[in-house]
């Protein structure tokens, strides 16, 4: 009967621990689009050697979902292999924000994108 109740307070533990630390609960929900627009790349004096260029950034927007207020929220994407991110220095419980990450100059005119981290603070 020991044994039994000590596997059931292992179990409950490991769930604890999986649960907090190796897979915690979305903080911060994230939907973005990236939005992807053509620059002039030439200079005046020189005749133009390559393609077009594009600057792309990603629209979109954060929520949290805690009932805590959060700070120096950290969005991080990747565009054609290149890191970005946007900050969100305040958010209260279940409030939206828009965020625009940094441009990122690309040869692509539909460069691939990944959602890579959030990061946030939780206030008490």
């Amino acid at each position: 009967m020991k044994a039994l109740i000590i596997i059931i307070i292992l179990g409950v533990g490991g769930y604890f621990g999986y649960t907090q630390y190796i897979n915690p609960d979305e903080i911060v929900k994230v939907t973005g689009n990236i939005q992807v627009s053509q620059r002039s790349n030439y200079n005046i004096k020189a005749p133009q050697v390559s393609g077009p260029l594009y600057v792309a950034t990603v629209h979109g927007t954060a929520q949290n979902t805690t009932s805590k207020t959060l700070k120096n929220v950290i969005i991080k994407y990747k565009i054609a292999g290149q890191n970005t991110s946007a900050m969100i220095f305040d958010m209260a419980p279940g409030q939206q924000v828009e965020f625009i990450t940094n441009s990122i100059k690309t040869k692509g005119k539909n460069p691939p994108f990944s959602l890579e981290q959030v990061h946030a603070e939780k206030m008490n």
